[in-house]
């Protein structure tokens, strides 16, 4: 008796990612409140507001002042940062590390104008905002050493 049905090879077995710690993603979920916040200070900035959050972004914030003629510019260079820390952040969230490297990395140059600028609410809120991710990559860290 023959098949005619063409030989299919079972499907390999599904990548399984280990489960990201709540502390682990609280921690990558900073960089979404970076970003929401950076998200409002440039609409402020770009209506006439001289408010702000602490938290926002020095590198949108400078973009805002320096092309604040030329807003379209000043607009596509927050894109461009804010979607690299919201990509960041979801990385981080499901427990990349380097995400979380490269954002610190990112963030505390960011902090280093505020603090070329003397401006000290933001490198202190920055500090405290690289404090609580920095201990979110410890953790990662922590549970992938567990689990080897």
């Amino acid at each position: 008796m023959s098949d005619d049905t063409p030989y299919t090879p079972p499907a390999a077995p599904a990548m399984q990612e280990s489960p990201v710690s709540p502390a682990v993603q609280s921690a990558g979920r900073w960089f979404y409140w970076i970003v929401g916040l950076s998200v409002i200070n440039t609409i402020m900035s770009m209506s006439g507001s001289t408010t702000s959050f602490v938290m926002g972004l020095a590198m949108t914030a400078v973009s805002d002042a320096l092309f604040s003629e030329m807003k379209i510019i000043a607009f596509a260079i927050d894109a461009v940062v804010l979607a690299f820390f919201a990509f960041v952040g979801m990385q981080a969230v499901r427990g990349r590390l380097w995400a979380f490297y490269l954002g610190i990395v990112v963030y505390a140059i960011d902090a280093l104008i505020y603090l070329a600028f003397g401006d000290w609410m933001p490198v202190a809120f920055h500090g405290l905002a690289l404090f609580f991710i920095a201990r979110g990559a410890i953790t990662l860290i922590g549970e992938r050493q567990q689990r080897a």
